[in-house]
């Protein structure tokens, strides 16, 4: 029989074996099971959000995108989109939705601007060049546009367009302005006109003042140089007197080296024609009928000579040539 002491010794060393035992028990239970952690729900509105945000990701170039631009709808691929802008620009950011947008009851991007304009812009990137309607006449609302939705190489397109049309209406108001005058109890036989050296290119003028004009533009514009064109009676012959007096020795020397007819003085010369000079109303229905000319104010002088002195206005230019084939008189 064993001591009293030690038979405690010995319950007391197998509690302890059996303690050790189980809590490596529960050691091997926790190592191999899952561990789960709470998980936050987030409202639908935040759930929104998120996938807002990553859509882009798996987005597909193929993707039809819609937008209602106030009220109208069109359709595009999101290649169409990416192809043609910056990843800077507002259409890049609202595909992508990297920016504030609002959605329409279908689904759709909202934007609230003027959507007659947007099929201009869609156009532009299809077809690579921006095309117009005949007329059209609203270019800075388009602009406006343009520059709203950041698409640099459109802006870039309408801004040398309105460039354009500036000079051009610039070129209307101030560049084709002359003075004819004419005598009303010879025929209406034209006497003189005072305007830029282009206009002689109205009158069917010979070969040798085609070429002549042809060089002088080399250097200078025709549209610049003011001249007094005087018409000799029954002579086929345009007198020609510039007013700027480096411009008459110039033009009369070239003249004289070309063998055209120059005055004495060399301050003037002249520019033969085909036929007879035409008359005031001839000269009137060319200017009136092929470009648009207007009458800005006419008078007939108080003297005796019965002079009728017109200033007109050319809406439209001449011709970039000086040429028969592109002015014809009327015969």
């Amino acid at each position: 029989m064993l001591p009293t002491g030690f038979s405690q010794y010995q319950r007391k060393k197998e509690e302890e074996e059996e303690e050790e035992k189980k809590k490596e028990h529960n050691t091997s239970r926790r190592s191999s099971s899952p561990v789960y952690a709470n998980i936050y729900r987030m409202p639908p509105s935040q759930k929104l959000s998120v996938s807002l945000c990553t859509d882009h990701l798996n987005d597909d170039d193929d993707d039809i995108i819609t937008f209602n631009i106030g009220g109208q709808i069109y359709s595009t691929t999101r290649s169409t989109i990416n192809k043609n802008v910056n990843s800077q620009s507002l259409l890049s950011l609202i595909i992508k939705n990297q920016t504030k947008f609002q959605l329409d009851n279908n689904g759709q991007y909202f934007i609230d601007r003027d959507g007659k304009y947007f099929c201009y812009i869609l156009n532009y990137f299809r077809e690579k060049k921006l095309i117009l309607p005949e007329n059209f006449n609203e270019l800075k609302q388009l602009f406006s546009e343009v520059k709203f939705y950041q698409i640099d190489q459109l802006i870039d397109e309408i801004e040398n367009r309105l460039n354009r049309t500036y000079e051009k209406n610039k070129q209307y108001h101030i560049g084709f302005q002359f003075t004819l005058i004419s005598n009303l109890n010879q025929n209406k036989q034209i006497l003189k006109l005072i305007g830029p050296l282009k206009l002689i290119s109205f009158f069917n003028i010979q070969l040798i003042g085609e070429k002549f004009l042809n060089i002088i533009s080399s250097f200078n514009d025709p549209q610049n140089i003011l001249c007094q064109f005087t018409f000799p009676f029954n002579e086929k012959l345009i007198s020609c007197q510039p007013f700027d007096q480096l411009q008459r020795f110039v033009l009369a020397k070239q003249a004289k080296k070309m063998g055209l007819i120059v005055s004495y003085c060399e301050d003037y010369f002249y520019i033969p024609t085909e036929r007879d000079i035409m008359s005031r109303d001839e000269l009137s229905q060319l200017l009136l009928n092929k470009y648009n000319g207007k009458i800005l104010n006419a008078n007939i002088t108080d003297d005796d000579s019965y002079n009728l002195v017109e200033n007109w206005l050319l809406s439209t230019q001449c011709g970039e040539t000086y040429s028969n084939a592109s002015i014809t008189s009327v015969h």
